[in-house]
């Protein structure tokens, strides 16, 4: 006979614990962002798979934005995808991650007076008790950030 493989019952254990968590959000809310907007983003939950190592504050942090507070170590990646308009088309604008309050990558997306979707991908190592916000760096002529389905800020993440 013979064995019948059941990966939907399946998970991926090391010594006993859950090893891949993921989580998802979107911006608060459909959000006019006035020119040299240059904050914190602040995000509600879809989704996470365990609260506990990876702790979301909602406006914890700078300036009333979003906090996640990593209670372990462990290795992240981060993805981003979030839809954007302005009243111009010339230069960039960028995002990006900040660790204990320092941007740990930048981001560019070309400006646009059209709905564009802005995304990046950054690894990174964390230890425990590390906080993460995520920030608006050049934001002159964005008028628009879509927080409905086309706002995603996926964290997916293994210990270390």
């Amino acid at each position: 006979m013979a064995k019948e493989k059941r990966i939907w019952e399946s998970s991926l254990r090391i010594r006993g614990v859950n090893y891949i968590e993921s989580a998802d959000y979107r911006l608060y809310d459909n959000n006019n962002i006035a020119n040299g907007y240059t904050g914190a983003i602040r995000t509600v939950a879809r989704y996470s798979t365990n609260t506990t190592l990876l702790s979301h504050s909602e406006t914890g942090g700078t300036g009333g934005a979003s906090r996640w507070t990593f209670t372990k170590d462990c290795y992240c990646l981060l993805t981003v995808s979030q839809d954007v308009k302005g009243n111009t088309d010339t230069n960039y604008w960028w995002m990006g991650p900040k660790i204990n309050g320092s941007f740990i990558g930048r981001h560019l997306v070309r400006r646009s007076s059209e709905w564009d979707q802005f995304t990046f991908q950054q690894s990174f190592q964390v230890t425990a008790n590390q906080y993460l916000e995520i920030a608006w760096g050049s934001t002159a002529g964005l008028q628009n950030a879509d927080g409905s389905d086309w706002s995603h800020y996926c964290f997916t993440m293994w210990q270390q």
